[in-house]
């Protein structure tokens, strides 16, 4: 018995949530109703939620939304451009202990971690079953995101547990880019690319590359650049060029601080969800009615990794559901935020 199961009556779906397969359609409803039965209980904030499944992710930003005592929060990520509020250790190999950096800025959104465990097994697993377990040369380009950030702890936990010699972070020097090359031809193992969506065209703008065959660029967010905004199609097309892969080796990953599972794109450019996780597209004027296949909505997700804070999440972004994924469109306009407030409030 692991020390989460033996410490909590959901643990027994904290220790095995990520051992799912797709093909397990009863036993996720199972632990889908027994995670909301749990978070109605303990939630403070879901407890005095009626009438609708899913919790706006504006939640996040307006205190803790968890059910247990935040104190006991193993860590407290912070939407990206934030300190982080509380943590238990430094992420390692940035070289920055982040215990000391506090802050009461409630303007940027908080996921209180109770167990880091469980937000390993959904990136590994996650991960795997989009690209395989290498390894790979693992890189990561992340400008403007801080140390404390899910986002830069989930690239660390790759380069940890997938990563070959010489991965590692990178920024303004492409040193590591360029030795990785190298190294790549020279081993064979593949080049695995992680970088905001800004901060890839930039290094493409500036120099181009070529990766070597099998390597994977995934591209996390953010259309966009310091000049414009760009299509994730006109995006994609940019890199494949600009990195010399094919266009079908460029992807991208969904994620946000507020979840613990990450969505990545398949060959055909659509989103998947790993098994323990589900979508859901609503009506953006009436959030309780869901809409069928190739009709755009407001995107509701249930994360069953998030079973420690918030698995049932109405989003702030526009998707349309494909017959083998679905698409991000955009996020909603200010009438649909209004409205995400509203339901909030009432």
């Amino acid at each position: 018995m692991t020390r989460i199961e033996s410490a909590s009556d959901i643990g027994h779906i904290a220790a095995r949530f990520h051992t799912l397969a797709r093909a397990d359609r009863n036993q996720f409803e199972s632990w889908k109703s027994e995670v909301i039965g749990f978070q109605k209980k303990r939630g403070e904030v879901y407890s005095r939620f009626s009438g609708f499944t899913y919790l706006p992710v504006q939640a996040f930003k307006e205190g803790p939304i968890c059910c247990f005592n935040p104190i006991d929060a193993e860590r407290v990520f912070l939407s990206s451009g934030s300190a982080m509020a509380s943590v238990s250790r430094p992420v390692a190999g940035i070289g920055l202990d982040t215990k000391s950096k506090a802050t009461t800025d409630w303007g940027r959104a908080k996921h209180y971690v109770r167990h880091l465990e469980v937000y390993d097994r959904a990136i590994l697993a996650g991960f795997r079953q989009a690209f395989g377990s290498g390894p790979f040369i693992v890189l990561a380009h992340l400008p403007h995101y801080r140390p404390e950030s899910s986002l830069v702890y989930m690239a660390q936990r790759l380069m940890e547990e997938l990563g070959t010699s010489g991965s590692g972070f990178f920024l303004e020097d492409d040193a590591p880019l360029v030795h990785a090359i190298a190294d790549s031809i020279s081993t064979g193992t593949p080049i695995l690319l992680l970088g905001a969506a800004f901060g890839l065209v930039d290094l493409v703008t500036s120099k181009k590359y070529r990766l070597p065959n099998d390597s994977i660029v995934i591209e996390t967010g953010g259309m966009k650049t310091h000049r414009r905004e760009i299509t994730r199609e006109v995006l994609h097309a940019g890199l494949a060029e600009g990195f010399d892969v094919a266009r079908s080796a460029v992807r991208s990953e969904y994620g946000m601080c507020e979840m613990l599972s990450q969505f990545y794109t398949n060959e055909r450019g659509l989103f998947q969800t790993p098994p323990w996780v589900s979508v859901e597209i609503l009506d953006q004027t009436d959030f309780k009615t869901p809409l069928g296949l190739n009709k755009p909505g407001v995107l509701a997700v249930f994360d069953m990794a998030n079973l420690y804070s918030q698995s049932a999440i109405l989003t702030q972004d526009i998707a349309i559901q494909r017959d083998a994924g679905f698409e991000i469109l955009g996020r909603l306009d200010q009438s649909g935020v209004r409205g995400c407030n509203l339901l909030l409030e009432s």
